[in-house]
């Protein structure tokens, strides 16, 4: 079994979050990366809006339903994008934070972890250097 990357790690988590929007709003964002920053994994989702959202956005009183009720469906399922985010990395996520931007249509998610995985796959790497020697 090979070693994960830290690009293997930030696909994966892509993935991850692509297939729970899937299971939570009927579709997943056009676009997902990730990005594994020390004891941080940044996640920006473009391309978020479901059909009904897309017509609900015409309006203010729509962007701000569609803002309420996607930070409603964070607050509600946290947990559960945090459980998988933290399998994926092997370390545990000590908060999560998110946002909503109506008018780009895309959502950017923070993931706290408690440990700076970003360091141990460099060390890991370097220790395999040294072991070629």
């Amino acid at each position: 079994m090979s070693r994960p990357t830290k690009g293997s790690l930030e696909a994966e988590i892509a993935n991850a979050v692509v297939r729970f929007q899937r299971e939570q709003q009927g579709r997943g964002a056009q676009d997902v990366r990730a990005h594994l920053v020390g004891d941080l994994i940044l996640v920006r989702s473009t391309g978020i809006w479901t059909a009904v959202e897309a017509k609900l956005a015409a309006s203010d009183e729509g962007r701000k339903l569609i803002k309420s009720s996607r930070q409603e469906l964070r607050s509600i399922n946290h947990a559960e994008i945090e459980a998988i985010v933290a399998q994926i990395v092997s370390c545990a996520v000590v908060r999560s934070f998110f946002d909503v931007d109506v008018e780009a249509a895309e959502q950017v998610e923070i993931y706290v972890l408690q440990a700076d995985v970003e360091r141990k796959l460099l060390r890991a790497d370097l220790h395999t250097l040294n072991n070629l020697k």
